[in-house]
């Protein structure tokens, strides 16, 4: 079997492949799924992935794994079950629960940045602390996405090629694997977008086949102009863009064609950082350079980690032509992002250790780390990147971000304040559970709300994050008109009293009425229910004049103690 020979060239277990295809194929039920996994496992393998998650990735489809130890080596069977278990934790993510919504074309691009998204892909990370569970997620979406029609029934491709643009393709973007970002995004545009895909492979299906063409011209004069610079080459070659990006910078040009210079580009690749600006210098000496089409990403990387050299210039006949000039190592990286350097140490390539920063997503991102070893990205995602964060889901399936240890009232809180300060309980995945209750990556949290909650000093020592604690102290600052520190110096009843003498000033005459059982407050009868003598009554607090009272059964008095509780004290006539 042709593909099972690819995936055994090379192989530390080879065997270990053949036990493999054999297990598949007697527990898989159709021919379909069983060359569903294969093919995922080649492509895990073509992203230079080691061997247990390669075997991880055959077995993601069987349904049975628990008899994994009994074909596997002992050394490595721990792991690819350990694999497997982060796989099916994470696998739900990448077609979430929630309706994905069809937006216009023109919108997508914007998804790399929009927080929703972000938080989900931060997630997979969270809950699989490892890159390999994602890579899985990745090959076999991939690959399911390019045989949808045998492997997917027709109610769902629409869903699924949805999940392809909206969170995988952000996902492989994010890793900086630009490869299978464009071929997700290809495989999933005539699904989503059937009219425009068709359109556009009518419009480019000749010129591609002029550019490549016309690219051949071109690749022998530049052979040509670097070897009379003494530059060498290592590869040159032919990039076509792809489908869904390209129908994407149309739409920036008004929908032409001649506009996009990149449509097809050659790629030149080099030994070195030095000889990338050599090479350089010998096409802009062979051709004129376009003004403002020199793109320096080696100095200044783009976001997403991508480094290389970009020009257009004006090539043979008059045509205008794009490089793109990089280095094995950056033309690796581009392509298969932060894994690139995981094969480097799976093929034991010595590789020079070199300062980078592991760009996780966008420029948005505030956290970046640093990492000095490449070979040790691996370890940094599961030791650092989200050691402190925790990702839960609302009702509605959307994410929030919040700080290890977080509690259902920091939840409330991230969601809206008013959700905050009127937070009774909650409910964890389905079952009622108190509001300090620490919560947990994965997990769906409801909040139940009373108007007749409020915060209190005590829920300062249940939430843990920033913005919580900000909303809660402001609250309280403003509900008793003092500092945060003069509030906790004292027990309620003794706030209470030092309040009420703080801010009210004492009646020179005899009091009539008690407020709270503290006599000489000020007080004046709420002209909204007139209490009369032998009346039962209750004050309310002002700011700066005092306590209004009024009878227990005034209609206004009910409307402010849900307001303030906090402010409504017992009353009796002296």
């Amino acid at each position: 079997m042709e593909i099972l020979d690819k995936l055994k060239e090379g192989a530390g277990n080879p065997q270990a492949f053949d036990r493999v295809a054999d297990f598949l194929q007697k527990t898989l039920n159709n021919e379909a799924a069983f060359f569903h996994c294969l093919r995922t496992g080649l492509l895990l393998k073509d992203l230079g992935a080691d061997e247990p998650a390669i075997l991880a990735g055959l077995l993601q489809g069987a349904p049975d794994t628990d008899v994994i130890k009994d074909f596997l080596p002992s050394e490595i069977h721990h792991e690819v079950i350990f694999i497997i278990k982060k796989f099916e934790q994470i696998k739900n993510l990448a077609l979430p629960k929630k309706e994905l919504k069809l937006k216009p074309l023109a919108s997508w691009e914007k998804t790399f940045l929009d927080i929703q998204s972000q938080n989900l892909r931060r997630m997979f990370f969270a809950i699989a602390q490892d890159l390999r569970p994602i890579l899985i997620i990745l090959a076999k979406s991939l690959d399911e996405m390019q045989n949808l029609e045998e492997l997917c029934p027709s109610e769902l491709r629409l869903k699924k090629s949805l999940a392809a643009l909206e969170i995988l393709a952000p996902l492989a973007y994010g890793l900086g694997i630009n490869e299978i970002k464009g071929q997700l995004e290809d495989a999933a545009f005539p699904y989503v977008f059937p009219q425009e895909y068709q359109w556009l492979i009518s419009a480019v299906k000749d010129k591609y086949s002029q550019k490549e063409n016309y690219l051949a011209i071109m690749k022998i004069a530049v052979e040509e102009a670097l070897k009379n610079e003494n530059i060498q080459a290592m590869i040159i070659q032919a990039r076509a863009k792809h489908y869904f990006s390209l129908y994407q910078k149309l739409l920036r040009h008004n929908m032409d064609i001649e506009k996009i210079y990149d449509l097809v580009a050659l790629r030149i690749i080099v030994p070195n950082i030095e000889a990338c600006y050599q090479a350089l210098g010998a096409v802009h000496k062979k051709w004129q350079a376009l003004p403002g089409r020199i793109k320096d990403y080696i100095s200044s990387p783009k976001n997403n980690g991508y480094r290389a050299l970009h020009t257009s210039v004006i090539g043979e006949q008059n045509k205008f032509v794009e490089f793109q000039i990089k280095t094995m190592e950056m033309h690796q990286e581009s392509e298969y992002g932060a894994v690139a350097h995981l094969s480097y140490k799976a093929k034991n390539i010595k590789e020079k250790t070199y300062r980078r920063q592991f760009y996780w997503l966008d420029q948005l991102r505030k956290w970046q780390e640093e990492i000095k070893e490449p070979g040790k990205i691996a370890e940094f995602v599961k030791s650092e990147l989200f050691k402190d964060r925790i990702f839960v889901f609302t009702p509605k399936q959307d994410v929030i971000n919040l700080p290890k240890g977080s509690t259902p009232l920091d939840f409330a809180y991230a969601i809206h304040s008013q959700i905050g300060e009127h937070t009774k309980s909650a409910i964890i995945d389905g079952k009622i559970a108190p509001f300090n209750q620490a919560l947990s990556t994965g997990q769906t949290i409801e909040i139940i709300i009373s108007k007749a909650k409020s915060p209190s000093l005590d829920w300062l020592k249940i939430v843990k994050s920033h913005q919580a604690k900000k909303k809660i102290k402001n609250f309280l600052e403003k509900a008793y008109g003092l500092s945060i520190k003069e509030v906790k110096k004292t027990t309620f009843r003794e706030k209470r009293n030092s309040l009420l003498n703080k801010i009210l000033p004492l009646r020179k005459k005899e009091p009539k009425i008690l407020v709270g059982g503290v006599s000489g407050i000020m007080t004046r009868l709420g002209k909204c229910c007139s209490p009369k003598l032998g009346d039962s009554l209750a004050a309310f607090i002002t700011q700066g004049e005092g306590a209004s009272i009024h009878t227990t059964n005034c209609p206004n008095l009910k409307e402010l103690s849900e307001k303030w509780p906090e402010r409504v004290l017992p009353a009796i006539w002296q």
